[in-house]
This record gives structure tokens, C-alpha cells and sequence, in this order.
């Protein structure tokens, strides 16, 4: 299985295909494409892939469609049929052994699962209240974000729970602008501490640059606000958190003498100087 390189770009010009509309019954999900990358590189043909927050089922049916077998859950049960739907009308490549495949209206804060009994975890929860799905008293969309924040602790936590040993959850998390109190407020980061906090490893982050419709302003107007595009991915392990360095540098030999020699700059010690250096100082 091949695994990730820390802190990647992804461009959605890359990844053409249709992304799922922001309504009341679906979630503003990563396209199908996407999730089919993150389905082969962090699972095996038959695992079992668990997404908490479903939405319209996309994980789902790139599961089906790669061998994988799948539950999914969400508080909409709109959400539900749409993902039934789609799993149903996706036909596995040729050759998949049989998979089970479950889709249930479900809260992420208590999964009705044994601990660790999933390979591994593919998600896109909401990001706070930037988008209100529905009105429905289990949607973490209506919440405040101090509120929102503790209720996906408790969804972290089962997350944990049930994932095996050695298994990888990946989460796609945007941060939430809210323009007119100018301020962001940091998803992805504040997902990243409540993971670590409960022990999961950050094992990677990518970066997804997807297209918006409009004017482009990546650095934005007065008072100069970047424009959102792009989301993260967070990838975690659970496991034990190995206590390793990296091995040192290794230069090419024309860096090494040059590094060398703005050492020597700096510390007076090469030819022209105060104790034999220059006494020129970077």
C-alpha cells in the first residue's frame, strides 16, 4: 500500500468530476475521483471502510467500486437514500469478491459498532456552520463552533474506538471565514489537536486547490482577506507514536563547502580575519 508525501498538493483540474451540490439531503463532498485516491492508498482490497458523516455516499460507492466493502451513517435520512441509491446503481469491478455494504441513519457520536472493527476511516464532516445542512437536532452544521468543536471531540473519539490498530483516518476539513467579523476560524487545525489530544498521529496533510466560480482573488479585497480555495485532507494513524529522527542531511558536495564556508564567515575563523577569518558577519 502505498502511502502519502507530507503536505501535498492536489488540484482539482487534475481530479474533473462532478462534485456533490450543497442542499439539505447532501454534503458539499470531495469528488468522486478524490475520495477513489484516498479509498486505494489508505485500504486494501477487502477492508471494510467506515464513513461516519456520509452525506450523498461517495466514499460509499468508491468503496463498491474498488473491492472494498463499506458502512456509512449520517443524522439525514434524505442523505441516507440518496447514498443507498448510489450505492445501489454501482456496479464493483470485475473479479471483487462479494462486500458488505451498509448505510444507516446514524450519529458519529455514537457509532453502533465493536471497538476496532473497521480498516479504516474516510470522512467529510461539516466545517462548523459554513453550510447548514438541515434543521434536523443531530446536524453538528446548526451548531455554534465552540459547540461544533466539542460534539466532533465526541465523534473523534468513537472514530478512534472503532478503527483497528495500525488503521488510518482520513478527514477533509475546510476552515470557516467568517467575513463579517473578519476572522477564520481554523477547522482544520482545531481537528488536528482534538485527534492528537485522544491519540491519534498526524500522519499527513494534503492540500486539495479546487476551482470557484467567479472573479479569482487569492489575496482578496480590502481588508485583504485570502479567497477560500482549497481544503485540507488530514490523514491519522492509530498507533503507537514512534519516537524516531530523522537521519541527518546529506548535502551535495558543492552546498556542503559552501554552508561550510558561510560558517566559517560567521564565526571569524576563516582566512582574512580576526583569528584568521575575515570578521565579516552574516
Amino acid at each position: 500500500m502505498r502511502l502519502g508525501t507530507s503536505l501535498c498538493w492536489i488540484s482539482a483540474g487534475r481530479l474533473k468530476s462532478t462534485l456533490l451540490t450543497a442542499t439539505a439531503t447532501t454534503r458539499l463532498g470531495c469528488s468522486r475521483r478524490l475520495s477513489g485516491v484516498f479509498v486505494k492508498r489508505f485500504s486494501n482490497p477487502g477492508d471494510t471502510i467506515l464513513d461516519p458523516f456520509c452525506g450523498g455516499g461517495t466514499v460509499a460507492v468508491e468503496a463498491k467500486l474498488n473491492c472494498r466493502g463499506s458502512i456509512s451513517y449520517d443524522v439525514n435520512p434524505g442523505a441516507v437514500e440518496i447514498a443507498r441509491e448510489k450505492l445501489r446503481r454501482a456496479n464493483p469491478l470485475v473479479g471483487c469478491p462479494p462486500a458488505r455494504h451498509v448505510v444507516e441513519v446514524g450519529d458519529a457520536r455514537r457509532l453502533p459498532l465493536p471497538g476496532e472493527s473497521v480498516d479504516s476511516i474516510i470522512t467529510d464532516p461539516p466545517c462548523a456552520g459554513m453550510i447548514r445542512y438541515s434543521d434536523l437536532p443531530g446536524d453538528l452544521s446548526n451548531l455554534g463552533y465552540e459547540s461544533f468543536l466539542v460534539e466532533m471531540e465526541k465523534a473523534f473519539k468513537e472514530m478512534h474506538r472503532v478503527l483497528k490498530h495500525g488503521g488510518y483516518c482520513v478527514v477533509f476539513a475546510c476552515d470557516y471565514r467568517v467575513a463579517a467579523a473578519r476572522k477564520v476560524l481554523p477547522v482544520h487545525a482545531d481537528f488536528i489537536q482534538i485527534a492528537r489530544d485522544i491519540g491519534f498521529t498526524l500522519f499527513d496533510i494534503y492540500i486539495w486547490r479546487y476551482y470557484r466560480s467567479g472573479e479569482y482573488r487569492p489575496l482578496g479585497r480590502r481588508p485583504y482577506q485570502a479567497m477560500g480555495t482549497h481544503a485540507y485532507i488530514l490523514v491519522f494513524h492509530k498507533g503507537e507514536e514512534l519516537e524516531r529522527e530523522n537521519a541527518p542531511v546529506r548535502y551535495r558536495r558543492r552546498l556542503a563547502e559552501k554552508l561550510e564556508k558561510l560558517r566559517r564567515a560567521a564565526s571569524g575563523t576563516g582566512p582574512g580575519g580576526e583569528g584568521g577569518g575575515s570578521g565579516r558577519r552574516l
